[in-house]
């Protein structure tokens, strides 16, 4: 790839992945400006997804351009970063039915995020690779602040994204990791910190498990809207272990600061690494359940070889 000015590029014939790295908000506005007022000048659709102090600095610099961008909070719509794709999926959908380009400028792993979420950031960012790159072509910039972030999530950005950029210049990632998400996600997640509550479940134990969580959730202090997300993502969690890992499965329940944990784990793989992201179709019959989950609930990390699937949904104290 040619060397041209960060923010600049030929229009692209597939999904254009871009990492853009910053150092503070001057550097920010030197990568973002100059991609979106691109893209108004095109008269493509610009997204902005950013947490809320970036959006306020974007929309005062881009003056009266701001109006023909559409801007998000990233920490809304991405609070759990397992709902960022289907946000995507919806835009380049209905732009791409209008015959109207499409960019976007997305941070999901902004600093201030938790470990746990930025370990998710940064599978998310794979999976994008896996949702567009057959689909139709636009452009999605992801910026990452690198004097703030651990130095760890600006590795994972290189091999999660085929083009990585600075103000001075846009060139290939030599770290792109082609189908870097199977990996990912045969990675075991982290060990409980301390004691588990942990219990086997069948095909007729599926209500008692749900009971047991919630009646643990509420021994957490949690809310009761926070008990009643728990209570129905492990209804689902324990019913798809039935149904689709080998008829049973483990449920472990345990607390970390600021964080109540709840993980099911079965036999089972599921194969489609996009499960429970995208929003099911309106004729779909069932496969409703992983989505519903990650809608409700504040994180949800899913991991999954032929070795067995593990699903750990993490709920804020």
């Amino acid at each position: 790839m040619t060397r041209v000015g960060a923010g600049s590029a030929p229009t692209p014939a597939g999904f254009d992945h871009e990492a853009l790295f910053y150092r503070d908000d001057a550097d920010f506005l030197a990568g973002v400006l100059p991609f979106v007022r691109e893209g108004v000048a095109r008269d493509e659709a610009v997204i902005v997804a950013e947490p809320r102090a970036r959006l306020a600095l974007l929309r005062d610099a881009l003056g009266e351009d701001a109006t023909a961008v559409e801007f998000l909070d990233m920490a809304e719509i991405g609070a759990n970063p397992s709902r960022i794709i289907g946000v995507w999926a919806a835009a380049v959908d209905l732009h791409t039915a209008a015959g109207r380009g499409l960019r976007g400028v997305g941070e999901p792993a902004f600093h201030g995020r938790r470990e746990a979420e930025l370990l998710e950031c940064q599978l998310h960012e794979l999976l994008l690779n896996e949702a567009f790159d057959t689909g139709p072509a636009w452009r999605l910039m992801c910026p990452y602040d690198e004097r703030l972030l651990p130095r760890a999530v600006c590795r994972g950005a290189l091999q999660a994204h085929p083009v990585r950029s600075t103000t001075q210049d846009r060139l290939p990632s030599a770290d792109y990791a082609l189908d870097g998400h199977v990996a990912a996600l045969a990675v075991a997640l982290p060990r409980p910190m301390k004691g588990v509550l942990s219990g086997r479940f069948g095909p007729g134990d599926v209500p008692a498990t749900r009971r047991t969580v919630a009646s643990w959730a509420r021994s957490c202090g949690l809310s009761d809207e926070q008990v009643e997300a728990l209570q129905l993502a492990a209804s689902e969690l324990a019913t798809n272990s039935v149904r689709h890992g080998g008829g049973e499965g483990t449920v472990a329940m345990w607390t970390e600061p600021g964080v109540a944990v709840v993980e099911f784990s079965d036999s089972g793989h599921l194969r489609n690494p996009l499960s429970g992201r995208l929003h099911p179709p309106a004729e779909q019959v069932g496969g409703r359940g992983l989505y519903l989950v990650n809608q409700l609930c504040d994180l949800v990390q899913i991991r999954t070889s032929p070795a067995g699937t593990t699903i750990r949904v993490l709920t804020w104290l």
